[in-house]
């Protein structure tokens, strides 16, 4: 990916209750990541790190019903493409996308 590139995708992240959709909007500069992550109802940054191929380690935080989860993503970020395992203390949630319109 280039830098100063702007990507946003439809998500769907598999949780143990089930599936749930959002949108991730990500800005990329040089070797640094940022953005946002759009999901449950609550839009929350994020930033990390991402080498020219993609792979990338983000850090951020999901609101839930719940509780707020404080989060580690390692994954692979590309113009066509996204997926992501998110780590927590409890769970990994996997995510994938499809690029959509910002």
């Amino acid at each position: 990916m280039n830098a100063g590139n702007s990507l946003a995708f439809d998500v769907c992240m598999r949780t143990p209750v089930g599936t749930r959709t959002g949108r991730m909007t990500v800005f990329c500069n040089t070797d640094t990541v940022s953005g946002r992550l759009d999901i449950l109802n609550h839009s929350e940054p994020f930033e990390g790190t991402m080498d020219r191929d993609g792979n990338c380690r983000l850090y951020g935080k999901i609101i839930t019903l719940m509780r707020a989860i404080e989060y580690e993503a390692i994954g692979k970020i590309a113009h066509d493409s996204l997926e992501l395992s998110i780590i927590d203390d409890r769970y990994i949630f996997e995510i994938t996308g499809t690029p959509c319109q910002l």
